[in-house]
């Protein structure tokens, strides 16, 4: 058997086609990368009882009541959520903060603070709490809910920033999280 011979010629266009064609693959993935983050990073501003924050565009936003603020939820994602809680002033953050778990705690069996210390949040100080629940109203298995409450006191009133998702994708909702706190203005009900 003799081997074959293929001429330079088309060998040549064979290589130039596949060199387009991975281009064109990179060019679509780049675009389709650059759609997804654009659809996920976009916001919307929404303003209640004084506050002003940017949410997710997309997101279901319900008002308050009582010391509840408002609440925002993913509707691809129910369990993630943030809220904004108006709590009356208090001398300590850690005062305020522990006398909200406690009644939480009362609430829900399964609720459980992982850490709790003051921070610096956007050049601000806040007190912190890392906590975890289970979802066990949810159909199926109960899963772990694992949230975080940034507390800032300003005036006569603690601001309470809250987030909550599952605790699979939890890490991943942080950051969009800490973008959403920046965001959040007080004017004071003018």
């Amino acid at each position: 058997m003799t081997p074959v011979a293929v001429p330079q010629n088309n060998l040549a266009h064979e290589r130039r086609s596949a060199l387009i064609m991975i281009l064109l693959v990179l060019v679509a993935l780049l675009l389709g990368w650059w759609v997804k983050t654009a659809v996920q990073s976009a916001i919307r501003p929404i303003e209640m009882s004084g506050y002003t924050a940017a949410v997710p565009d997309g997101w279901l936003v319900q008002e308050g009541a009582g010391d509840l603020v408002f609440i925002t939820r993913n509707p691809q994602a129910l369990d993630e959520l943030y809220r904004l809680s108006q709590l009356p002033a208090a001398a300590d953050l850690a005062v305020v903060a522990e006398n909200r778990n406690l009644a939480r705690f009362r609430l829900d069996d399964t609720y459980r603070v992982l850490e709790a210390s003051p921070v610096v949040f956007a050049g601000q100080d806040a007190y912190k709490v890392s906590f975890a629940r289970a979802d066990v109203d949810s159909p199926g298995l109960p899963h772990v809910i694992e949230g975080i409450d940034y507390y800032f006191a300003q005036d006569d009133q603690v601001m309470v920033l809250s987030l909550e998702a599952k605790s699979e994708t939890f890490v991943a909702a942080l950051p969009r999280f800490q973008k959403f706190v920046q965001s959040v203005s007080y004017n004071g009900g003018e």
